[in-house]
């Protein structure tokens, strides 16, 4: 790994780089290396550890170390998650061609409100909706049309189911 070259940095990056690299020549157990192996000394008159590229941090290297390990371990369990994720929407994905096929067959490709027939933009509506606890039943499922399905939702179209 390239270190920064003192000339090239801005003057306060510049000082507090040639401040820590002289520190370490001068007295090397001060060096402290973080995760991504930058050299670190700490100055104990402000409380702060400077790097030989001149950086500042009020945080050791070992607690960076400490962080850097906690951050992974997330972003490897976010990450697990995702993958879950796109394996459920998959795994739903089949689940719902298969039943909307079952109704479509059941229906005849027929919009069960109007009697449009062989419409290829059939949706599949739930009579009692998912979110007020409608299941994927068979019998909670009708064929209809674009037209008829905004109408259906509007509640023109509305049984009255019994709730147990």
């Amino acid at each position: 790994m390239d270190r920064a070259r003192i000339p090239e940095l801005p003057d306060a990056m510049a000082n507090r780089a040639a401040w820590s690299r002289q520190r370490a020549c001068e007295d090397p157990t001060r060096v402290e290396i973080d995760h991504e192996f930058l050299p670190w000394v700490f100055c104990e008159e402000d409380n702060l550890w400077y790097s030989f590229d001149g950086n500042y941090s009020g945080i050791s290297p070992d607690e960076k170390r400490i962080k850097a390990i906690e951050f992974n371990k997330k972003q490897e369990a976010w990450e697990e998650k995702q993958r879950l994720n796109v394996r459920k929407r998959y795994l739903y994905n089949l689940y719902w061609s298969e039943v909307r096929y079952d109704i479509l067959t059941r229906d005849k490709n027929t919009c069960q409100l109007c009697g449009v027939n062989g419409n290829n933009k059939l949706h599949i509506h739930h009579i009692l909706k998912r979110k007020k606890g409608g299941k994927d039943y068979y019998d909670n499922l009708l064929t209809v049309c674009p037209k008829c399905h905004s109408k259906a939702d509007s509640d023109l179209y509305d049984p009255e189911w019994i709730e147990e």
